[in-house]
């Protein structure tokens, strides 16, 4: 859309099993939750459990939606993509590196000031691997982009509530 290849386009995701009553075994170490909850960034985290769901936005440029008459729900200010993987210590665990990386790209592309963000909306998968990473990662892209010491910003992840859409969680959490 910025680059004027599109006018309108659709993202999203869906995620749905297909098979009911399958039951739930949890493996030490593994990626599940020992209770079947997840609990993003919480001390009694122990892991994530996969749900299904699906969700579809419309994307446009600003000017279209109002010309539209659209109700606008958000507007993305900044993007940013990368791949961490030969930066990442086993498939399951995200890349601090590569998590630094894009956030302050995002942040850039965005061109807004660090200390005007006030929530971020995380992965958060409630891992006691992922999390740890994803906070840090947070911790230090922000640093580096000269948030103020005495900032605070609150951070979420709906997989808290309704747990893990693989496929479709980047538009839920949109």
């Amino acid at each position: 859309i910025r680059s004027g290849q599109a006018e309108l386009a659709l993202a999203g995701g869906i995620s749905i099993h297909g098979q009911r009553n399958l039951g739930y075994t949890y493996q030490e170490d593994s990626i599940l939750s020992r209770d079947g909850n997840c609990r993003a960034f919480d001390e009694n985290s122990s892991g994530t459990i996969f749900t299904e769901g699906g969700g579809v936005v419309v994307l446009k440029s600003l000017e279209q939606a109002e010309k539209d008459g659209d109700y606008i729900y958000s507007v993305i200010k900044g993007v940013a993509l990368n791949n961490d993987g030969a930066n990442k210590m086993s498939f399951s665990a995200p890349s601090s590196i590569g998590q630094q990386e894009v956030i302050k790209r995002a942040v850039i592309d965005a061109d807004i000031d660090i200390n005007n963000i006030e929530f971020v909306e995380a992965h958060g998968t409630g891992t006691p691997i992922g999390d740890p990473i994803e906070l840090n990662s947070l911790e230090r892209a922000y640093q580096s982009l000269d948030i103020a010491d005495d900032k605070k910003v609150s951070i979420g992840s709906l997989k808290t509530n309704v747990g893990h859409l693989t496929a479709a969680a980047g538009v839920a959490g949109l």
